[in-house]
């Protein structure tokens, strides 16, 4: 028998049903039950439809589906006969027909699946028995709970259900705020993977999270609701398809025209808006305008979103204000503002550089650095690449080591360098990297066209006029050798030693000894941030101080194991790489494993998976279990896949597998992974060599000598085209 269960909590119903019932027709499973439903249901039934009753026709027997009713049934706001009416997620209704309860695909009538009696918490049909709560004051808790369990297994048709319902029975609860945020999240979490984010999906989860904001305190809450919603902002900035299709509702393979009153109608921009994106003034914008315009439509949102944020809550403690400006940053670098994002990240610095706790000025710190010489670099290479442009008859001169490794040195006018096209090439590659790549393209395009045709002239002049700006404009004052170097005294005056720390560790990662030679001391661990512990770690593992480095290393992750964001990924790491000098590879490879958990994006994260095979696969020597072999075929298996992953770690991952294979007297085996990295990574000059070597030595030991022949045949061809 078939069995119902039925949790009544006066706001939800939670039905669990196993195949009863049919598509085509009220079918219990009851004769006396079927005649008594279809009494009931009778004057629902059309005339004419009475009238095809009597006629007999010959239809084809189907297959009978058995429907699936069980779900959890909410109130829908309707009654019938008095009583509320029930829905689940899948078109099934619960609804009271003046004596019964019944369970239907259509209210008020359709077929039946289920019935009960005139009291819900009587038994129903098939045996079914009714499970409620002893009281009601359970249900706004239980209810909650079950939305959290169903968001959690990723059933987001009925969690979403769940919390809405929730929402609207108990909208003063606490929990209405994380409701909310659950909502958001489900919207964005509901799309498949390639799927990309319509307006309507953006729009309804930024309604969400902003809903969290207006309806909470909790900074907790707050906050991701804030970073949540930055997440999708970065994401329709990245995939503006969404945005375009609603917005822009013309063919895109048509060159229809989007005007400007247009856009002023939909209220996406103003005419100042407009105009900056019309690029070739004709008062309308094409496609390609239009893309450009939905990109920098997301970026000023995400900077309004985390200004917002910092104003409102920049007071509060354990509100993630470093956080918000890095993306404040961030936006506005990607608006063209990078001289902006700098100075805001270095007033960020000084505001809260002596707070350890504040994660977030680490991460600036390292962005802070890596920005300011890209954009130094970019401004100054491209800026000096137009001004020679602009003075042809100006004599160059510079060295050059060609294909064959020979050093030449080229000289000649900047005109006569430009025309030449094995002359261009080199230039631009030795004396400009770095540059803006659009001008750098378009320089090895056109070449001496530039001083020929007028237009071309007129548009490097513009280019000439634009970075001359950009460049003079940029904070030379704050670059950072001299700028830390300034916040480094200012601390020690202070007696800031969190700043001074932060600042001793900032001059380093530039490669200044303004900073002069510290020694990580214990003493000063409590004062590090976790970007100061990784670094100290760092000097003192190469120190061979390994204990120390330990110490500073758990520091962190006992400190910070909830805000300490990818820094825990360098804790474990660098905890791996101290076990392995200590020669503990049970040890390392659970820290490179805790490190891999929660960040396989991370940049080290290959090398990761590299010393952890590693060190499995000494595990294994040491034990004998070929256990540890298999995972380390596996963490080795993940490189060798990495089609970004360096050249050298995929072919000594392909090696390492065959050398595990090896260990495990697999000769067949490991002799096919070697060969498979021979023929996969024959630019690995290190690796393919040791490969057919090891291939060689394999068919040797399985006593396949035909096999060794050829394989040495392959490595005197691979000997002559590799290494000439």
């Amino acid at each position: 028998m078939s069995k119902i269960v039925i949790s009544s909590l006066s706001l939800f119903i939670s039905l669990f049903l196993a195949s009863c019932g049919g598509d085509d027709e009220a079918s219990s499973n009851d004769p006396a039950l079927d005649v008594a439903e279809n009494e009931a249901n009778k004057e629902e039934i059309p005339e004419e439809e009475e009238v095809a009753k009597k006629v007999p026709i010959e239809v084809p027997k189907k297959e009978r589906k058995i429907p699936d009713p069980n779900g959890v049934y909410l109130p829908t706001g309707e009654e019938k006969n008095g009583k509320p009416v029930y829905a689940n997620a899948d078109g099934f209704t619960m609804w009271y027909n003046g004596s019964t309860w019944r369970i239907t695909d259509r209210t008020g009538g359709g077929n039946l699946v289920a019935s009960g009696k005139e009291s819900i918490n009587q038994e129903w049909s098939k045996g079914g028995k009714v499970r409620h709560y002893p009281d009601d004051q359970f249900a706004k808790d239980s209810l909650f709970r079950l939305a959290v369990s169903y968001q959690g297994s990723e059933d987001n048709i009925n969690a979403s259900r769940l919390f809405k319902q929730f929402i609207r029975e108990f909208p003063d609860d606490k929990n209405v705020a994380a409701s909310y945020l659950s909502l958001a999240d489900l919207v964005m979490s509901s799309l498949e993977p390639e799927e990309l984010p319509t307006y309507e999906q953006i729009s309804e989860a930024r309604k969400n999270y902003a809903l969290v904001r207006e309806s909470t305190q909790d900074i907790a809450l707050i906050s991701d609701a804030t970073f949540n919603e930055g997440g999708v902002l970065e994401q329709a900035a990245e995939n503006p398809e969404g945005l375009i299709d609603h917005y822009f509702t013309f063919d895109k393979n048509k060159d229809d025209l989007l005007s400007e009153g247009e856009f002023t109608a939909i209220g996406l921009v103003g005419a100042k808006s407009f105009s900056e994106y019309d690029l070739n003034g004709d008062k309308s914008l094409d496609f390609g305008e239009v893309v450009d315009l939905a990109i920098m439509f997301s970026f000023s949102e995400l900077e309004s979103l985390y200004s917002t944020y910092n104003e409102k809550y920049s007071s509060i403690e354990g509100a993630r204000i470093s956080e918000a400006t890095q993306k404040i940053g961030f936006a506005c670098e990607k608006q063209g503002r990078p001289s902006q994002m700098l100075k805001m990240y270095f007033d960020d610095i000084k505001k809260y550089g002596n707070e350890p706790s504040n994660v977030g000025v680490d991460g600036i710190l390292i962005k802070y650095s890596e920005k300011y010489l890209e954009y130094e670099t970019l401004y100054g290479k491209t800026y000096e690449l137009l001004e020679k442009i602009q003075n042809p008859d100006e004599t160059v001169s510079f060295k050059y080591r060609n294909r064959k490794g020979v050093e030449e040195i080229i000289s000649g006018t900047v005109e006569d360098i430009l025309k030449d096209r094995s002359k261009l090439l080199p230039f631009l590659a030795t004396q400009y990297k770095g540059m803006d790549q659009d001008i750098y393209r378009e320089v090895a395009k056109l070449k001496g066209a530039i001083y020929v045709n007028p237009e071309y002239s007129s548009k490097f002049k513009g280019y000439y006029n634009k970075f001359d700006k950009l460049k003079s404009s940029f904070p030379v004052e704050l670059a950072p050798e001299e700028a830390y170097a300034k916040l480094l005294n200012q601390s020690i005056d202070s007696g800031q030693k969190t700043l001074e720390l932060r600042m001793r560790a900032a001059l380093s990662s530039v490669g200044s000894n303004a900073g002069g030679n510290y020694n990580p001391e214990k003493r000063d661990f409590p004062a590090a941030s976790p970007g100061v512990l990784v670094w100290m770690a760092k000097i003192l593992l190469a120190q061979n101080s390994t204990d120390d480095a330990i110490v500073a290393m758990n520091r962190l992750l006992e400190v910070y194991s909830e805000t300490g964001g990818e820094f825990l990924f360098d804790a474990n790491f660098i905890l791996g790489k101290a076990s392995e000098k200590k020669n503990d590879y049970q040890a390392a490879s659970s820290s490179y494993q805790n490190a891999l958990t929660n960040s396989s994006w991370h940049k080290l994260a290959n090398e990761a998976r590299m010393r952890l095979g590693y060190s499995l696969f000494e595990v294994a020597q040491s034990t004998k279990d070929t256990t540890f072999l298999e995972n380390a075929i596996s963490s080795y298996q993940e490189v060798r896949g990495d089609s970004d992953a360096k050249l050298e770690f995929r072919a000594e991952s392909a090696f390492m597998m065959g050398e595990c294979k090896r260990a495990q007297k697999d000769y067949a085996g490991a002799a096919f992974l070697f060969l498979e990295t021979t023929l996969n990574f024959p630019g690995s000059l290190k690796w393919a060599p040791k490969s057919y070597e090891k291939a060689i030595a394999c068919y040797e030991q399985a006593g396949a000598s035909d096999q060794v022949n050829n394989i040495e045949k392959q490595y005197m061809d691979w000997q002559r085209k590799f290494l000439k």
